[in-house]
């Protein structure tokens, strides 16, 4: 196995989630959150910053090791995609299901909330490939 790859190239896409994910919904969409989550949520200043970087680094280590060890993914472009797949089927999957047993979301708001996840994975993706294939 490639681990330093894959840890290497998650790290970077891990970092890049972090802060590509406060731009989405700490600045650009923060209104477009679910009342339900908002209900929910945590203050910015009481956010336990650690388990949020765990999380993010996390995502980024599981795209690094799809796109190394069953993907052989190396550019932002492949990267993009498979993110993408990886993102709605993931975001989907769990949405539908707190959907089904919770009040956070409406419909509309589980659909925002699976494009924004969509999209904040496929650019982890390509940042991701674009690591792996850069570095080859």
């Amino acid at each position: 196995m490639n681990t330093n790859r894959i840890l290497l190239a998650g790290l970077v896409g891990g970092v890049f989630a972090f802060f590509f994910g406060w731009l989405l919904w700490g600045i650009l969409f923060n209104d477009l959150m679910p009342a339900g989550i908002k209900a929910v949520e945590r203050a910015e200043s009481d956010m336990i910053m650690w388990a949020l970087a765990i999380s993010n680094l996390l995502w980024g280590i599981l795209i690094a090791y799809i796109f190394v060890q069953w993907a052989n993914i190396s550019t932002w472009q492949s990267g993009a995609m498979a993110g993408a797949v990886i993102g709605f089927f993931t975001t989907a999957s769990f949405d539908l299901g707190y959907f089904a047993m919770t009040n956070l979301f409406t419909l509309q708001e589980l659909a925002i909330d699976v494009a924004l996840n969509t999209l904040w994975v496929a650019a982890i993706g390509a940042v991701v490939g674009w690591w792996l294939g850069w570095k080859k």
